[in-house]
């Protein structure tokens, strides 16, 4: 048994937890949390606050994890509150004192893990049938997921988070009679982007509410992971307690009394959600960031079949869509990319996440077109550098952009600044990948799809692409010529494209 159980450490602003499970029969074998951390005023200093109480659960997680005989295990962490540098500064203290080396995950790749922990519960396909949302509120923003017929959508991260609300409502304390309905009216403010985000959906979708511990601790059963929730329940317990006090709130909810305004906040983020979706069912679930890092991680090593990757893609092909990218030039070029990346593994020596990151960039590569043709590559890439993309880290977002940037003329060479300024570990990926696609969109260069098939010969001193096409392919022969000069100082060895003639 202990060879198919794995465990997973997660560190939030909130407290420490681990989670073991047994990948083979998807059973939680243990679910433990350190105490709850100590809420300091700045919310970004809170580990260097608490690293002690944090080295002294890892060490305990270790011997748990030790008595259980687990050998795989991950520690990851929430970094939306900290610099670079404190990550770093905190990354070797935890290393140095624990053995742990931790993965620190920016917005995006929660987002990810949080949707993948609802795609993992065995419901997922009841509650998904039409359309339904998975609303989460983070120390730093607000988080709401959509599905739609068993498929994720879109996500959408927004301000406010308990952070700045805590700190609204400090401030507000003591010149405003009513703060409560100032901090309501905020909240809709800023959630109003998310009400034209979702106007044109019909009513009666299905809202999943995750990780809120003060509602799961009063109503959800231990033996339960996901219960169905009383919608009218909520707006009386909004009414009731919207001029509670922090001390009747702690007394009937199980919440510290310091974080006991965050029920009034969610309640009220939950108000202005269900006003805009207009749902016929709530749920409640205890599933959490922790059960998506785990069952993703099944997937990734075969315990089960899920591809939850398609996140990513379909969030790629959102902004494409948004930037009205031409959708038959994406699709073709996406088809010739990761066939030559897949013939020329020899070559190339790249991996699947390598791929993953070719076929997500080149949805995006030409977004920079809606606001100008001229340049459109560097407005493409800090479009990108705005917008990360749910899933990828912040390297592998960064990798998108640059991909983006020198897909079409501009070259990743040593006399490029820019370029020269990226992190080695990312420069060769970038120029490998931006190759091989400047060979596929030279290929599709018409934008007419003159080209349904290739075939690749790879040899020691060339690589040989045959076309096969009924068409005069002059455009796609010269822009290969130009395209294909960045592969030849790439990989040492020129890229030659030949046409075979078939029949219309």
């Amino acid at each position: 048994m202990a060879q198919n159980l794995y465990g997973v450490i997660y560190l939030s602003t909130a407290k420490l937890e681990l989670l073991i499970v047994d990948m083979k029969s998807r059973t939680v074998i243990e679910r433990v949390s350190s105490a709850s951390f100590v809420q300091v005023d700045d919310k970004s200093k809170i580990y260097q606050a608490e690293l002690e109480k944090i080295v002294f659960s890892l060490n305990g997680f270790r011997q748990l994890l030790k008595d259980y005989k687990v050998k795989n295990c991950r520690f990851l962490g929430s970094r939306q509150l900290i610099d670079d540098t404190t990550a770093r500064y905190l990354s070797d203290q935890f290393l140095v004192r624990t053995g742990f080396e931790i993965h620190w995950l920016n917005l995006g790749e929660i987002t990810y893990f949080r949707a993948a922990a609802l795609m993992g519960l065995h419901e997922f396909d009841k509650i998904t049938e039409g359309t339904t949302y998975l609303l989460y509120i983070g120390a730093s923003s607000t988080t709401l997921s959509k599905f739609k017929n068993h498929q994720f959508i879109n996500s959408w991260n927004v301000n406010p988070g308990y952070l700045d609300l805590d700190k609204m409502n400090q401030g507000l304390r003591n010149i405003a009679n009513d703060p409560g309905e100032i901090i309501n009216d905020y909240i809709g403010s800023k959630l109003e982007y998310l009400r034209r985000e979702i106007a044109a959906e019909e009513p009666g979708a299905t809202l999943v509410l995750q990780d809120f511990d003060w509602l799961n601790g009063k109503y959800l059963p231990d033996s339960k992971v996901l219960v169905p929730f009383d919608l009218d329940k909520l707006k009386t317990m909004r009414r009731d307690l919207r001029e509670a006090s922090p001390q009747y709130i702690a007394k009937h909810f199980p919440i510290e009394e310091n974080n006991a305004m965050h029920v009034v906040f969610g309640l009220s983020v939950m108000h202005h959600i269900i006003r805009a979706i207009k749902p016929a069912d709530v749920w409640l679930t205890r599933q959490n960031i922790l059960d998506g890092l785990a069952i993703s991680s099944m997937a990734r090593l075969g315990y089960i079949k899920r591809d939850f990757t398609q996140m990513t893609l379909t969030a790629a092909t959102t902004i494409a869509e948004r930037y009205l990218v031409e959708s038959k030039h994406r699709d073709n070029t996406t088809k010739l990319a990761l066939h030559l990346f897949d013939q020329l593994k020899r070559l190339h020596r790249l991996g699947p996440r390598e791929r993953l990151l070719l076929e997500v960039a080149i949805q995006v590569t030409n977004i920079g077109s809606f606001i100008s043709l001229h340049g459109h590559y560097r407005h493409s890439a800090y479009i990108m550098e705005a917008n990360p993309i749910i899933g990828l880290s912040d390297q592998e977002n960064r990798i998108i952009a640059e991909i983006a940037r020198y897909h079409s003329s501009e070259s990743p060479g040593t006399g490029a600044y820019h370029y020269a300024t990226l992190d080695g570990a990312i420069q060769m990926p970038i120029a490998k990948l931006v190759a091989i696609l400047r060979l596929a969109d030279a290929l599709d260069d018409s934008h007419q799809q003159k080209i349904p098939r290739i075939s690749v010969s790879l040899r020691d001193d060339k690589v040989i692409i045959t076309a096969y096409s009924s068409h005069d392919l002059a455009l796609e022969k010269w822009a290969f010529a130009q395209k294909s000069q960045l592969f030849r100082e790439v990989f040492g060895i020129p890229a030659v494209l030949k046409q075979r003639r078939t029949t219309a």
